[in-house]
């Protein structure tokens, strides 16, 4: 089976490749590894041999849960600009706020994000109680970064034209949100480890 081992910096074979650059997420700088012919001692060696794939599946779920506050985050974000940008923009004499189709706006990303954020403190609680959390985890995972893509886009909406410009914040919550609905398992990932939870669960 599977084993998982630790490669440290300045083994013999292994280094870091290019910079691969992203839509999002742009401070995460991920690159690529370069491993030629590493040999890695025994010592090295993370948990029990064979238990690489466990161990690699334990990390994602426990990763969801740390995506769906990434999720939240983003979704604040662009929460917080949309109310800031709505109580300073003029519209016909008076801030954009005042009009209902944005206060209907307003009102979903406020409900997205309280649900958002509930849910990952849901998920989060388990996880620290020692509980069984993978679908809860799962389940937040889906709703924050699919929240965050939606405020982000309802973000943009409330700011009219400037919702394209780099010069506000905007933009790039909708490219982030892009990201974290595809790391640590794609979202389409998520639903079938949801479906299949609950199917175990009406079996048992």
């Amino acid at each position: 089976g599977l084993s998982a081992f630790i490669v440290e910096r300045g083994t013999e074979g292994f280094q870091v490749g290019s910079h691969i650059e992203t839509t999002g997420l742009r401070g995460s700088q991920p690159s690529e590894l370069i491993l030629d012919h590493v040999k890695v001692p025994q010592d090295n060696l993370v948990g029990k041999e064979g238990d690489g794939f466990y161990i690699g599946v334990k990390t994602y779920d426990r990763g969801r849960v740390d995506v769906s506050a990434q999720g939240v985050g983003i979704a604040q974000a662009a929460y917080e600009a949309a109310i800031s940008y709505a109580q300073t923009r003029m519209s016909f004499d008076k801030p954009l706020i005042d009009f209902q189709q944005v206060q209907y706006k307003l009102a979903d990303m406020a409900i997205g994000l309280h649900t958002a954020r509930l849910l990952t403190y849901w998920a989060a609680s388990l996880k620290d109680q020692g509980k069984e959390f993978v679908k809860a985890a799962s389940i937040a995972k889906v709703t924050s970064t699919e929240t965050a893509e939606k405020l982000a886009l309802l973000a943009m909406m409330i700011h009219g034209g400037y919702g394209v410009a780099t010069e506000y914040p905007v933009e790039r919550f909708l490219r982030d949100s892009q990201i974290i609905k595809t790391y640590e398992g794609t979202n389409d990932i998520q639903r079938l480890t949801i479906a299949k939870q609950l199917i175990r669960e009406l079996k048992e």
